[in-house]
């Protein structure tokens, strides 16, 4: 039981919209806003160090600097050294925004940890992480197999009850376990034991 309320209580924090916005936010990769911090940190800097830096084709750094320079938080300025060098420089607008986005959530992510210690906060990382090896391990994934590939336990369950069935609907639209598709949800999941590998989002 106590494990049930541990993984309803995770749920619940985790279906937080803020929580979404943060982690799409900050937790993914934006080459616009890379661009920005490494003009913050770097003087002298051409569009071939930002696709350098980026990991990127020129064409779409060119695309990026074109987004930037539109919204003013960047300028292009001749080299006072070689006019033929085009520099990159970061605006006051810039500066702003850097700092705007930095505080969006910063604070709320304070607060949703306040009264926490910092032995507790290292403590639930390593609660956590080890909850995503546990499902990561080949034992919790062969489980999740036999569990969800039983096609005549599920038509009984479904049956009983439209929960179940919407229910397991859901989780086999976002998970990644191998071999299911949308036709065979169309049609009746669990054929022949097999599942789908859904897209990363």
């Amino acid at each position: 039981m106590k494990k049930q309320k541990i993984l309803s209580k995770l749920t619940e924090v985790a279906h937080q919209p803020f929580l979404i916005f943060a982690n799409q936010v900050q937790g993914k990769k934006d080459n616009a806003f890379e661009t920005l911090l490494l003009l913050e940190k770097e003087e002298q800097v051409t569009a071939g160090r930002i696709s350098e830096y980026l990991d990127i084709k020129p064409s779409s750094v060119t695309q990026i600097i074109k987004k930037l320079e539109t919204n003013g938080t960047i300028e292009r300025i001749k080299s006072e050294k070689d006019a033929r060098v085009i520099l990159i420089k970061l605006t006051e607008k810039g500066k702003d925004s850097i700092l705007n986005r930095d505080t969006v959530s910063s604070g709320l992510i304070d607060e949703l940890f306040s009264g926490f210690k910092e032995e507790e906060v290292d403590n639930l990382e390593e609660y956590l992480t080890r909850m995503i090896e546990n499902i990561s391990s080949e034992v919790f994934q062969s489980q999740l197999k036999e569990q969800f590939g039983n096609e005549d336990r599920w038509q009984q369950l479904g049956a009983m009850s439209t929960q179940f069935e919407r229910a397991r609907e859901q989780m086999l639209k976002r998970s990644k376990i191998d071999g299911f598709s949308e036709e065979m949800l169309r049609r009746g999941f669990g054929r022949n034991n097999r599942f789908w590998r859904g897209n990363e989002e």
